[in-house]
């Protein structure tokens, strides 16, 4: 069941969720977060893309690859 919360949700796909990173990152790598379920991310299918909850999108300051 979706909820109202769900329903009225910001969905961007990869590419805005890279632009809107506060730290630079790849589409592979939130592709990777994504499917290692790192960072809390919420993804879904939306006409055969992966978009992602806005609201989901991690809050990063340091490097995430050290």
């Amino acid at each position: 069941m979706i909820t109202v919360a769900a329903k009225k949700a910001e969905w961007i796909t990869i590419a805005q969720a890279v632009e809107r990173m506060p730290i630079p990152v790849s589409k592979s790598t939130v592709r990777r977060w994504i499917e290692e379920g790192k960072h809390g991310l919420v993804a879904g299918k939306f006409g055969g893309r992966v978009v992602l909850r806005a609201d989901s999108l991690p809050e990063i300051i340091e490097d995430p690859y050290a």
